[in-house]
């Protein structure tokens, strides 16, 4: 899996969480970020090896089974998702036809959620990363809403992690698979 998100978004974390998951569940798993210029809005990546063997390479993932898009303008600056993803597409946008442009010559499944709205009303701040881990597990059956939420709770604890723990079961609820 590949997350593309900007600094500030939590995509990192995102991609940490599912991994913190994963390896609650006995999974191996490893994430791992890619980072330009270090601020806040900067695009960035984070990688995700889930699997039931040992990962042994830590290298970016050029095809991914599934690409995380946290924002529509990064389907402009990386052109490329639709061609190298394999599966599917999470992508999150307001309304799915600013996004479908984008998305016309992907063969694969798509899912979208609004996950700036979910997150402003739990959170009371537009950080999507857990509203897009909820949508993630439309599609994604190795780890339930539970596994991914009980993570969620251990990494951000108290009042914080009980509101994203809520979020990540109410986006899994709003996401849409599109195809």
């Amino acid at each position: 899996m590949v997350f593309f998100g900007r600094g500030g978004q939590g995509a990192v974390t995102a991609a940490q969480i599912m991994a913190l998951a994963a390896v609650g569940k006995g999974l191996y798993a490893l994430a791992y970020p890619e980072f330009g210029p270090e601020r806040r809005g900067a695009p960035v990546r984070s990688y995700l090896a889930i699997s039931n063997e040992p990962i042994e390479v830590r290298e970016p993932i050029e095809r991914p089974n599934i690409s995380i898009v946290f924002g529509p303008d990064l389907l402009r600056v990386n052109p490329e998702i639709p061609e190298r993803t394999r599966d599917y597409i999470i992508v999150n946008s307001r309304r799915y036809e600013t996004v479908e442009p984008y998305l016309r010559g992907f063969g694969g499944g798509i899912v979208h959620i609004n996950a700036y709205d979910l997150s402003t009303k739990y959170l009371g701040r537009a950080i999507v990363n857990t509203a897009m881990l909820g949508a993630l597990l439309k599609v994604f059956d190795a780890l339930t809403v539970d596994d991914v939420a009980n993570a969620v709770l251990r990494v951000f604890g108290g009042k914080l992690g009980k509101a994203n723990a809520e979020l990540i079961r109410v986006a899994y609820n709003e996401a849409r698979v599109i195809r």
